[in-house]
C-alpha cells in the first residue's frame, strides 16, 4: 500500500479549474460545475457523494441491523456494500459509463488482495483506487471522514442508539438545498465577481474555495480595522490571521 502522501495528493490547481482526475487506468472522476449539478439534480448528486464518501462509522445502526460490526468491517468492504445500488445513471456525472453496481469482489491472484472487478469490461478498483476516489471527493466538497471507536460495549450501545435516532429525525425532514443558501450569501457579498448565470460555469471546487476565501477576507480585514482603531488587543492573535491571502487549507 502506498503511503498517505501519495494516496491523498491531489492537484488543487487542476481541481480549481475543473479538470478531471485520473484515479487509475479504469476510473476517471469528472469535476462537475455548479451548473452541471443543478442540471443533474442537487439532491441526487449529494446523495451519491454521501454514499461514495461514507465510512462504517456513518452507518452504525444500519450495519448493526444487518449483523455487521461497524468497527470490524473495512472501509473498502463497506464501499462494496454501498455501491450495490450505485447504477451508472446515478454516478454518470462523476464516472461517465462506469457502473459500480455491476462490479463484484474478486481476489486478485497476483496481489492476493480483494478488488472490485467488472467481468464484462475488465474495469477494476483496488483498495488504493478506492482511497483515491473517496479522498478526492472529500477534498472536492470540503468533507472530513469522522471515525468513531467505542471504548467499551456500553459506549457502543449509546453510539448505536444516537445514530438510530439521528437517522429517524433526518427521515422526517424535507430535503433542504445545500447550495442555494451558499450561493445566495455570495450574491450578497460585494466582492463576488459572478452573476448567477456565470456561476454555473464554475467548478464546484472553485465555488467552495471562493466561499471560504470570502470568509477569510472578511475576518482578516475586520481584524485589521479593529487593530488600527485600537479596539482589539492583537498581542495574542497570530499574524497569519491578518493575511487575507493565506492558504485556505
Amino acid at each position: 500500500m502506498a503511503n498517505n502522501n501519495a494516496v491523498f495528493h491531489f492537484d488543487e490547481l487542476k481541481m480549481y479549474f475543473g479538470e478531471d482526475y485520473i484515479v487509475n487506468g479504469y476510473v476517471t472522476i469528472h469535476t462537475p460545475t455548479v451548473g452541471e449539478i443543478v442540471e443533474f439534480g442537487e439532491q441526487d448528486y449529494y446523495s451519491v457523494i454521501s454514499t461514495l464518501t461514507a465510512i462504517p462509522s456513518d452507518m452504525k445502526s444500519i450495519l448493526y441491523d444487518m449483523g455487521i460490526d461497524y468497527e470490524t468491517i473495512s472501509d473498502f468492504e463497506f464501499f462494496y456494500l454501498l455501491t450495490r445500488g450505485c447504477t451508472q445513471d446515478m454516478t454518470r456525472l462523476l464516472f461517465g459509463t462506469l457502473d459500480l453496481s455491476q462490479m463484484e469482489l474478486y481476489k486478485d491472484t497476483q496481489s492476493e488482495q480483494y478488488v472490485l472487478y467488472h467481468p464484462q469490461t475488465g474495469e477494476k478498483i483496488d483498495e488504493l483506487a478506492y482511497l483515491r476516489i473517496a479522498g478526492y471527493l472529500r477534498k472536492l466538497h470540503g468533507l472530513q471522514a469522522k471515525v468513531e471507536k467505542a471504548a467499551n460495549p456500553a459506549t457502543k450501545k449509546i453510539l448505536l442508539e444516537l445514530d438510530r435516532n439521528k437517522r429517524k429525525n433526518n427521515q422526517e425532514k424535507e430535503y433542504s438545498s445545500q447550495l442555494k443558501p451558499l450561493i445566495s450569501a455570495m450574491m450578497r457579498y460585494p466582492g463576488f465577481k459572478y452573476k448567477s448565470r456565470e456561476l454555473k460555469d464554475c467548478s464546484i471546487y472553485e465555488f467552495m474555495d471562493t466561499l471560504q476565501g470570502a470568509q477569510i477576507y472578511v475576518a482578516s480585514t475586520s481584524l485589521l480595522q479593529g487593530s488600527y482603531s485600537g479596539m482589539i488587543d492583537t498581542s495574542k492573535i497570530s499574524k497569519k490571521e491578518f493575511d487575507w491571502m493565506r492558504s485556505i487549507s
